[in-house]
């Protein structure tokens, strides 16, 4: 059975992985396709690197890659696009109506929702996505038969949409990912990673804090921020400071696995649900996570057993200072919470799953 899975990209993320290899662009698009894997951005979602022990022949499309794109078109499909300015979605189109796939699988469907699949003369039999965040108005998900997501109000924004049906689902953390990383020691007391942005008011608010108690304390702990700030202009000066830039990939791992304690802040839309990506990556990666409380959370991770939580500015500087103090307390804690990601969040369980899905539609 053929699964093919598209794939977007943030354009910054893009443009520094072409930046730093330079000759990479001239090349094949098998090769940028197989750099860009190798790379591991979204690896907790790249489904179709894993799906072939369950007798799926996959590949995997990265539509916001544009080198890539555009030297797969000249090497299979070199007549004009019909629209230049669509080039993702007509690239891409024309990517799965050469591979007729069984199972197509957009990791982004609002990016690519009805409009789309219009464009598309190949109708797979299964096409599902995933979506745990907001979704614009005027999203279009007719023909698509069923949206994956750990977010519960996705579930019923799916069916007003038009898809099929909406499941829980969670990604997976790749089994082995932890062993093939370097070993750096620990190089941050405490990192965050992610986005800062509008929607990011309270994450943005908790690191200005943390800055704060830092500075007061005449930086004794050391504070990596590593962010993407789409709108640089509502960053405070004292998350500024500290931000060493976004980090993408297995550089990104490499940082979470070298600190001390690894934050974790959602979303404000999602506030009352944790469930974002950062807590599998982290606990399985080996760190200490210490997160927002949510009402959920036991579902994911038992807070003082395989994690820690915090519900005020005050809480987490406290928390941070106790377990930069107590190493073996915070390393406990660390090792139940990598053995739970192991058990509960796996890849090779999610895969399983997902297929189990697949099977079950297409018969």
């Amino acid at each position: 059975m053929k699964f093919l899975q598209l794939f977007p990209l943030y354009g910054e993320y893009v443009k520094d992985f072409y930046a730093a290899r330079a000759d990479l662009a001239a090349k094949s698009y098998a090769e940028q396709n197989a750099a860009l894997i190798d790379d591991g951005f979204g690896l907790v979602h790249m489904f179709a690197r894993y799906l072939a022990p369950h007798g799926f022949e996959t590949e995997i499309v990265f539509t916001e890659a544009e080198a890539a794109q555009r030297q797969w078109l000249a090497e299979n499909s070199p007549a004009p696009l019909t629209n230049p300015d669509n080039w993702r979605h007509e690239i891409a189109a024309r990517q799965v109506n050469a591979a007729q796939p069984d199972v197509l699988y957009i990791t982004e469907p609002v990016g690519f929702d009805k409009k789309f699949l219009d464009l598309l003369t190949h109708r797979p039999r299964m096409i599902l996505g995933w979506k745990a965040a907001a979704i614009p108005p005027g999203t279009d998900w007719r023909g698509i038969d069923l949206i994956l997501s750990n977010f519960t109000p996705t579930f019923q924004w799916a069916i007003e949409r038009g898809a099929a049906r909406s499941e829980f689902f969670t990604p997976g953390f790749p089994d082995d990912l932890a062993e093939e990383l370097p070993d750096e020691g620990k190089l941050w007391d405490l990192s965050f990673i992610g986005s800062i942005s509008s929607e990011h008011r309270t994450r943005t608010d908790y690191l200005n804090s943390l800055a704060k108690a830092q500075l007061v304390r005449e930086n004794d702990f050391s504070l990596g921020y590593f962010l993407r700030t789409a709108e640089p202009d509502i960053v405070p000066v004292g998350v500024a400071m500290h931000n060493r830039g976004a980090l993408w990939g297995h550089m990104m791992h490499r940082v979470l696995k070298g600190s001390r304690i690894a934050l974790n802040i959602g979303i404000d839309l999602a506030k009352g649900e944790t469930g974002n990506m950062r807590m599998i990556e982290a606990t399985g990666l080996g760190s200490f996570l210490l997160t927002e409380y949510q009402d959920n959370i036991r579902r994911y991770f038992e807070p003082g057993v395989e994690i820690e939580t915090f519900k005020s500015p005050g809480e987490l500087e406290e928390k941070v200072r106790h377990f930069l103090k107590d190493p073996a307390a915070r390393e406990a804690i660390a090792q139940r919470g990598r053995a739970r990601c192991l058990r509960d969040f796996a890849m090779s369980q999610s895969v399983a799953r997902l297929a189990e899905l697949i099977h079950a539609h297409v018969r």
